[in-house]
């Protein structure tokens, strides 16, 4: 099990449930390749 507060796709309840693998999102947010955001609305542009 992988604790995971962020609001990613793959995080339910506080748990990451990615068990399978995906190609990366190319955004790395707390050192996660697969990240990726729940709302559309919360997506920031990379810098």
């Amino acid at each position: 099990m992988i604790n995971c507060s962020e609001n990613c796709i793959h995080q339910k309840d506080g748990i990451c449930n990615l068990n399978y693998i995906v190609n990366s999102t190319g955004i790395v947010k707390n050192n996660c390749p697969y990240f990726d955001y729940k709302n559309e609305k919360d997506k920031k542009t990379p810098i």
